[in-house]
């Protein structure tokens, strides 16, 4: 990043933190070193980046702050490339040049504050959850933490607040520069936040195999797009980078996202949280004050503070469900045992306009679906007794995250211009590369039951038989329809 031309913007000065991916991470002292102190991003030192899977790769201990640090960085390369093309065949549209990838550091740092005790499982155990609450998922609670904690006033000293805010919010910016850096760290097919994330998650799981991004030819070679330029093409010859990213992308979510007992552990987290919020409305009551200004309450939840309520829980209701939850997680015995799982490959295509959240959302209601016919045929042969002691989850290993009508548009450049050449299907180039989409659901068993051969069996066959019941002739799930 060009020091001198960030300077002229509020006078700033330069200092580094050392870093095991990049080495060493530039952060100014003026406005990043104050959002850095600031409450909300330290609070991310108490949230592991991923969840409980410490629990099976003893390594993954990393924290979202290390996470967030590393997408500041990365956004920043990014954004600085691709602005200074921008401020040459485009329109900045008012803004400076370094203030636009002041814009998208601040923006790759801030990503991830509103995430809750565990992630993703407080995803899942509460905003999901719970239908009616003020604010639909972490994302738009790191936008009102952003907005009506000391973050706020220190992006706003700067005339940058609004800005952040466009960036991160769920719909995409109609001015064209912040479009354009919004493309650099989120809903992007090599964003700055999957890019660090592979990267550092392979680091630490001790998978590092499985994370090798070539994030330097990919942002080098991404150049703005001279028909839109609120979007990115990429160039022709770095196709084998991209392809390289995309089948360590699902081996990733494959090997380590997924992993079963990860998952089991994921899922006790989940359950205990909903326990706590059930008898206690803790997280429900925390996101409702921050939906009216106040986020005092909801940056008091990290892991940590999630089993001290636990233990907490436990004593005061003398209820024995979170009591056991929270032992399971602080010994490290997990309760349930993966029994049978089913990997069906689908057509990239049959997946076109699902987001993220979309996917998850469906592959929740499918996996209660999923559940409740399991339990009527325990029923049937005589393991009642287990009833609600099975769960199953659904997977959709994609490679690539959502992309708007799911082309990306390569180019050639001449001298000084850029050329584009043909939108590619990514799906298509995905089937031609041999790089399978796959949903895969896994039916997990109480460890007693797996224990038992002849138990063990009988419940088998039953889950065997009740995935096959929802998968259709196309081989899709019914529930996803297209």
């Amino acid at each position: 990043m060009d020091k001198r031309e960030l300077i002229t913007f509020g006078k700033l000065s330069w200092s580094l933190i050392r870093d095991p991916i990049y080495n060493y991470i530039d952060y100014n002292k003026a406005i990043e070193k104050p959002v850095i102190d600031s409450r909300p991003v330290q609070r991310l030192r108490w949230l592991r980046q991923l969840q409980l899977a410490h629990l099976v790769y003893p390594g993954a201990d990393h924290t979202r702050f290390q996470h967030s640090l590393g997408v500041m960085h990365l956004a920043g390369l990014f954004a600085e490339h691709l602005v200074s093309e921008l401020s040459i065949i485009g329109d900045l549209n008012g803004y400076k040049r370094d203030e636009l990838i002041e814009i998208a550091r601040l923006a790759g740092l801030l990503h991830d504050v509103g995430h809750g005790p565990f992630s993703h499982a407080f995803e899942e155990a509460i905003y999901w959850n719970k239908k009616d609450l003020p604010i639909p998922n972490h994302e738009v609670a790191g936008l009102y933490i952003i907005k009506y904690s000391e973050i706020g006033e220190l992006l706003d000293k700067y005339g940058l607040l609004n800005s952040v805010l466009a960036v991160l919010d769920e719909s995409k910016p109609e001015d064209t520069p912040l479009a354009l850096i919004r493309n650099t760290i989120k809903e992007w097919i090599y964003p700055a936040d999957v890019m660090d994330f592979l990267l550092r998650d392979s680091y630490y799981t001790g998978t590092r195999e499985y994370g090798i991004v070539d994030y330097e030819r990919l942002i080098k070679l991404s150049h703005v797009n001279p028909i839109d330029p609120s979007s990115i093409s990429l160039e022709e010859k770095a196709v084998n980078a991209l392809l390289g990213y995309l089948r360590n992308r699902i081996a990733m979510f494959e090997n380590v996202y997924i992993h079963p007992v990860s998952a089991v552990f994921s899922h006790t987290a989940s359950l205990l949280m909903k326990r706590i919020d059930d008898l206690t409305n803790k997280y429900s009551e925390a996101i409702e004050s921050l939906s009216q200004g106040d986020p005092e309450k909801y940056l008091s939840l990290t892991d940590y503070s999630a089993l001290i309520d636990g233990l907490r829980v436990a004593e005061e209701y003398n209820d024995e469900e979170t009591r056991i939850l929270v032992d399971s997680i602080l010994s490290r015995k997990p309760l349930w045992k993966l029994l049978y799982e089913e990997k069906i490959t689908i057509n990239a295509k049959d997946l076109l306009g699902f987001t993220a959240s979309l996917l998850l959302r469906q592959s929740i209601e499918l996996s209660k679906h999923i559940e409740e016919k399991l339990y009527e045929k325990l029923d049937n042969i005589g393991l009642s007794n287990y009833r609600n002691k099975f769960w199953v989850s659904l997977s959709t290993l994609k490679p690539t995250p959502p992309v708007p009508g799911g082309y990306i548009q390569l180019c050639r450049v001449h001298e000084n211009t850029i050329e584009n050449t043909k939108k590619v299907f990514i799906p298509e180039l995905l089937e031609k590369e041999g790089i399978k989409l796959k949903i895969l659901i896994r039916v997990y068993a109480p460890r007693e039951l797996v224990k038992d051969p002849h138990r063990k069996e009988l419940a088998e066959k039953i889950a065997k038989n009740t995935i096959l019941e929802f998968i259709t002739p196309r081989g899709l799930f019914t529930g996803i329809t297209m």
